[in-house]
């Protein structure tokens, strides 16, 4: 009866009927995040003064290379702890500072510490964690709110065995974000909530509201992104735009250079897609590279069409060029030329965002851009010069 009576007792201060007596852990376990849980608890003190002390607890299989949990919305800025094997039986703990997409570093000014209960056991990884300072986020951001923004990470491969807090580790191969209502977190002023029993501590595990992020995916997301909008905007469209020159007959443009085009403007819409999947997934739906995307992809897809079928049914009853014909030409080009400067952009912009990405790539890339620039201005020369001779 007794047991019945706390369970009831918990249910009630969980869903806010009564407030609670006993201090509360929250957990979240990602579906993806090959069997790491993180665990949460906030003293009574530190919420009542705004600042202190704050736990958190990290559970892994040991096939993992490493585990983090972060502080904040993003893996680029904050806080991060970082945790693998030190041995067969001990666990180290490597507080760092991410400040772009290179691998975050040691930071000895983030005041976290192993406590007891902390190592390898039963083939289980537990790092029980105190930090002194992280009631703030890196921006200054509170945490302990109903919305508190974490961010975490795994790496799949032969364990580390490392004491060195500084050692070098490799790119995650899942990452996610969760957003805890760590308020649900708190209570008791245990030196080691995760450890000691007194006072006693109910365990909530939640679903909080989450992204799940495949390193691998996001890897192939970003090549074709690169690969279909450069070839649309380098290669199709000025090429395409050529064939009026190139084969100048009464049927060019309805059935070779309007298809043609329409093609090239689906394959630009494609890789809009996968852009914006991208950057929803690195969080910067709103960054400079991708409004420059969505400025030139509707251009193209949206804008250039209507002009051109507006020229060619006003052509097809005068005879005539008109105002629809010239600002669809030069619209195309500027456009064209706005897409390509905007590729170059993408590839400085994924740079920081991954520093795996080749040096030499955007290297080629203007040398493509150059070459095709070349022959589109010397065919245009060529063309208008024939046309006046």
């Amino acid at each position: 009866m007794k047991g019945w009576s706390l369970l009831l007792f918990v249910a009630l201060c969980y869903l806010g009927i009564v407030s609670p007596a006993l201090a509360q852990i929250i957990s979240y376990t990602p579906s993806t995040g090959g069997g790491v849980s993180y665990s949460i608890n906030i003293p009574s003190s530190t919420l009542e003064l705004g600042a202190g002390p704050i736990f958190f607890q990290l559970q892994t299989p040991p096939d993992l290379k490493w585990a983090a949990l972060g502080l904040g919305d993003q893996m680029t800025d904050g806080q991060l702890f970082v945790v693998y094997s030190a041995s067969d039986m001990n666990v180290t703990l490597s507080p760092r500072r991410a400040n772009t997409h290179i691998a975050p570093t040691y930071d000895p000014n983030i005041r976290a510490f192993l406590l007891e209960g902390s190592g390898i056991y039963n083939d289980l990884l537990t790092a029980n964690v105190r930090c002194d300072n992280c009631a703030t986020s890196a921006n200054g951001k509170s945490i302990l709110s109903n919305r508190s923004s974490w961010v975490w990470a795994v790496a799949h491969g032969a364990q580390l065995s490392s004491s060195n807090i500084s050692e070098t580790i490799h790119q995650h191969d899942w990452h996610g974000i969760f957003t805890f209502d760590v308020t649900k977190a708190v209570g008791g002023d245990s030196p080691n909530p995760f450890f000691h029993s007194s006072p006693p501590f109910t365990r909530l595990t939640l679903n909080p509201e989450q992204q799940q992020i495949s390193d691998t995916l996001l890897h192939k997301k970003r090549i074709a992104h690169g690969v279909m909008s450069s070839v649309a905007f380098v290669l199709l469209f000025p090429n395409f735009g050529l064939l009026l020159h190139i084969i100048p007959t009464r049927y060019t443009v309805a059935w070779i250079h309007a298809p043609l085009q329409m093609f090239a403007a689906l394959l630009a819409l494609a890789g809009l897609i996968l852009g914006v999947s991208v950057s929803k997934d690195l969080q910067e739906l709103a960054g400079y590279h991708p409004v420059l995307g969505y400025l030139s992809i509707g251009g193209v897809v949206i804008i250039q069409p209507i002009l051109g079928i507006m020229q060619h049914v006003r052509f097809r009853q005068s005879r005539e060029k008109t105002l629809y014909g010239v600002s669809h030409r030069w619209l195309g080009r500027f456009l064209c030329a706005f897409g390509i400067v905007n590729g170059g952009i993408g590839f400085h912009y994924a740079q920081a965002k991954n520093p795996d990405i080749p040096l030499a790539s955007p290297i080629v890339y203007a040398i493509i851009c150059a070459l095709v620039g070349a022959i589109y201005v010397l065919w245009l020369a060529v063309a208008w010069y024939g046309v006046a001779a």
